[in-house]
């Protein structure tokens, strides 16, 4: 009998590692999601309002699941160092107008309306719009987390001679169970993008019925 010999990789090859399970985690998790949805769709038959309603829980249940996953391989390439800056020149209002169309679609349970405030001299910028997009959306997940839906949304963004200044402040009645794993990954990526462009978190603040975050980004 031929032997081999087991290999214990080191703490290089594991970040490595865990970048490619996460990858290799989202085919279940799109079995899942994708079998469930045939069966909510009624494709193997008809359901009970009951089983309809416990199919639904489940089916969210994976796609937070599935969304956690993705956020492990971002952080996992952001440690690595495989994400460049790429600027492009953007309008403004319409990309703003795009990236909460996008997240709004993503998370259609979230209720929360966000309106925007342009204190910007250009209707146009140069930002990297992949990352900025993550960003702002990141930065929306985080702030919907503390909220129940009550409240509403406002990203302000002023400049400065080299720099844009991005206020996002969420009011409504604050959570107390919210996620924080999920908060914590968001805030992990969101500052690893912001600091990969030569930005800065300005702040970051919890009161009783508001959130507000600050960072820059030079434009």
């Amino acid at each position: 009998m031929t032997k081999s010999q087991i290999e214990f990789p080191t703490q290089v090859d594991l970040e490595e590692k865990i970048s490619e399970w996460a990858h290799d985690l989202r085919s279940p998790f799109n079995h899942v999601l994708g079998f469930t949805k045939m069966v909510l769709n009624g494709m193997s038959g008809p359901l009970t309002d009951q089983q309809k309603e416990d199919l639904t829980t489940a089916y969210h249940s994976a796609l937070r699941a599935m969304s956690q996953v993705n956020n492990l391989i971002e952080i996992a390439r952001l440690q690595r160092g495989e994400k460049d800056v790429n600027r492009t020149s953007l309008e403004l209002q319409a990309f703003l107008d795009q990236t909460i169309a996008q997240w709004q679609k993503k998370n259609p349970g979230t209720e929360m309306p966000i309106a925007t405030i342009l204190t910007v001299g250009s209707p146009t910028v140069e930002l990297d719009r992949q990352q900025a997009g993550w960003i702002l959306s990141g930065f929306f997940s985080y702030l919907a987390a503390y909220s129940e839906n009550t409240g509403s949304l406002t990203l302000e963004i002023s400049e400065d001679a080299n720099m844009l200044t991005f206020t996002l402040h969420q009011t409504g009645i604050t959570k107390r169970g919210y996620d924080e794993m999920t908060l914590e990954m968001f805030a992990q990526i969101c500052r690893a993008y912001i600091e990969l462009q030569k930005g800065e978190i300005l702040q970051s603040e919890l009161e009783e019925t508001e959130v507000t975050v600050q960072f820059k980004l030079p434009k």
